[in-house]
């Protein structure tokens, strides 16, 4: 039995520091990173920038795998059920991780299953309408809506999405109602503005083209303060919603990954979106550059997950355990 004991000791005590030796010598090879965005998006192009410039921190290259689908949360959960912790599979993730386990069973936990490393990014939402229409601001909106229950409608990138949900709650805290039509993607929905199928439309900044070239009007953006591209515009907070429903990115790994490992890639991954090429990345495609390290990104994402459930559950989509 001592002997028993004495082999189990020496085996834990030679265990220890290889793992530790593992650690301090990560990373050995190349380093997969999941992106949930098709090829060509906006966002892709910006992970994959900052891929490379990760590679420049690490001495390894990032090896980009698109996995969109599911409301941007297929790639993330792969990994979280099917990748070792061991810092070589790690994943772009968005806020809308922790939005779909509350409207469909998944095989993953949003937060017990996965390591958060940092927040990077953020993507504003804003609300447009036809340049022609009669409604000059929110406020008129919001006053037309509460005479007129129902009758505006607006478009959104679908059901239970992020652009649908914020505009949701803002409608619940402004105690007026208005139609939902979903489209599959932000693109239909900008022609359905155009073409007069609905009123309204919350989405990223897809529209921007179209309000610079005068078809369409930016009446507000759901964030805290005014977007640079749009000083003249109020942000929702001005209006007397002082909240902000921008999606947020960052990057994660599966549970259980060693502090040291993540810490190495948290420094390297920091390191990179501070270049000036990767904030020139950012103002490119219009993403607000947001810093937060591991732990502050997942109370923010719990934050996001408590506040969006009333809604959910509201709009009947919460799931039944």
């Amino acid at each position: 039995m001592r002997a028993a004991y004495r082999l189990l000791t020496l085996t834990l005590g030679l265990a220890l520091p290889l793992a530790a030796a593992t650690a301090q010598t990560y990373p050995g090879r190349p380093i997969t990173l999941i992106s949930p965005f098709g090829a060509g998006a906006p966002q892709d192009a910006v992970i994959r920038v900052m891929a490379d410039a990760v590679s420049k921190e690490l001495g390894q290259p990032l090896v980009v795998d698109n996995k969109p689908g599911a409301a941007l949360t297929l790639g993330p959960g792969v990994m979280a059920q099917t990748a070792k912790p061991d810092g070589y599979t790690i994943s772009a993730v968005v806020s809308t991780l922790v939005l779909l386990p509350q409207m469909e069973k998944v095989g993953f936990d949003p937060i017990r299953d996965f390591t958060y490393l940092l927040q990077v990014a953020s993507f504003p939402l804003g609300v447009t309408i036809k340049a022609d229409s009669p409604y000059k601001s929110w406020t008129e909106v919001i006053a037309y809506a509460k005479a007129n229950p129902g009758k505006l409608t607006y478009g959104s990138p679908g059901i239970g999405t992020t652009s649908h949900l914020a505009m949701e709650l803002i409608l619940r805290d402004a105690g007026v109602e208005m139609t939902h039509v979903p489209y599959k993607g932000p693109m239909p929905i900008l022609q359905a503005v155009l073409g007069a199928e609905v009123v309204l439309q919350v989405s990223g900044m897809e529209w921007k083209p179209h309000v610079e070239a005068g078809a369409m009007r930016l009446l507000t953006m759901l964030t805290t303060a005014r977007h640079p591209s749009f000083p003249n515009v109020p942000a929702i907070a001005e209006l007397g919603f002082p909240f902000d429903v921008e999606v947020q990115m960052g990057f994660a790994g599966p549970k259980g990954m060693d502090p040291v490992i993540a810490k190495r890639l948290h420094d390297a991954f920091k390191a990179a979106s501070e270049r000036p090429d990767i904030k020139a990345m950012y103002q490119k495609y219009d993403i607000g550059y947001r810093y937060s390290d591991g732990d502050t990104f997942k109370k923010s994402l719990e934050d996001v997950a408590a506040r969006m459930r009333p809604v959910i559950e509201k709009l009947g989509l919460l799931v039944k355990n």
